[in-house]
């Protein structure tokens, strides 16, 4: 079968209707990352959120800045670890639902070979843009700067094209990686490079794909935001109350906030889900379409 960017794109809802109950594990998952995540970290985020807040619309100093950086820190060396598992875990899940869609207990998702397989291909990747992206904005400054030393005008103006250009480049990095996952689930190998054979050549539809992919996510984002402010609202606010607990021992806050914060992340847990299953499988099936393998 030949690679159909619009048909690819729509394939996140065509788990949900083979397997419904996937969309139940998925949320599932992210709601235990969800209570996990505050149970190490809730009276860091209610710091966190009161110090964001406490700097809106002044003009903070040195020290402000510096304990905000220092309680963010704290956050991101719980976040990240426990984010690199859960992400491999339901990335990995999407992509077998679409590749392998009869293994489908617990929701296709798995802790295994080829969850520890993904993550690594992730964190790959993730260094791979990182530095690539430096080094290519560094790039920019150091252009536009030089060009600036004899014209300002000119120098913005270089900045601005030097900037569009990395970002284009950047964007077609992205997609030529952008089946790296499918390709590590399906060949049970560490390739995080070898999505540049597989999708030469078809850059520009997979880029339509994700841009459809991506307006959908957006639309499920906003609808969920419709559907859940009413019950956030009655349950107390969401995160957005950590800010009066700011002191609080992670206990004294689920004591006082646990219901509604519970609610908050049930809501958001569903929402995430279904821009999980919208977002991830189509490129699934991308590779699943272009290398010619069957629809089971």
């Amino acid at each position: 079968m030949s690679f159909s960017a619009t048909e690819a794109a729509f394939e996140g809802f065509r788990i949900v209707r083979r397997n419904p109950l996937a969309i139940l594990f998925w949320c599932l998952a992210y709601v235990i990352f969800f209570v996990a995540f505050f149970a190490l970290v809730g009276g860091q985020l209610a710091t966190i959120i009161a110090q964001a807040q406490a700097l809106e619309g002044g003009d903070p100093d040195m020290a402000e800045l510096q304990a905000l950086g220092m309680s963010y820190a704290t956050l991101l060396g719980f976040g990240l670890p426990m984010g690199l598992i859960v992400g491999a875990v339901l990335s990995a899940g999407v992509a077998r639902g679409v590749l392998f869609p009869a293994d489908k207990a617990f929701g296709y998702l798995r802790l295994g070979a080829d969850e520890l397989r993904v993550m690594v291909v992730n964190i790959i990747l993730g260094i791979v843009i990182g530095i690539g992206s430096f080094l290519l904005f560094t790039a920019v400054i150091f252009g536009a700067t030089l060009v600036g030393q004899s014209n300002q005008g000119a120098g913005v103006l270089t900045g601005v094209l030097l900037g569009l250009a990395a970002i284009v480049l950047l964007c077609w990095i992205s997609i030529r990686l952008s089946l790296a996952v499918p390709i590590t689930v399906a060949e049970k190998r560490i390739a995080p490079f070898a999505s540049f054979a597989v999708t030469k050549g078809k850059a520009l539809p997979i880029l339509g794909m994700a841009v459809i992919a991506g307006i959908m996510s957006f639309l499920v984002s906003l609808l969920g935001s419709i559907v859940s402010l009413p019950v956030v609202m009655m349950t107390g606010g969401g995160l957005d109350q950590l800010a009066t607990m700011d002191g609080l021992s992670t206990m004294q806050i689920v004591q006082s906030a646990g219901a509604g914060l519970l609610a908050w992340g049930v809501l958001n847990a569903i929402v995430s889900a279904l821009q999980l299953a919208v977002l991830y499988a189509p490129f699934a099936a991308a590779y699943r379409d272009i290398k010619g393998l069957p629809h089971e």
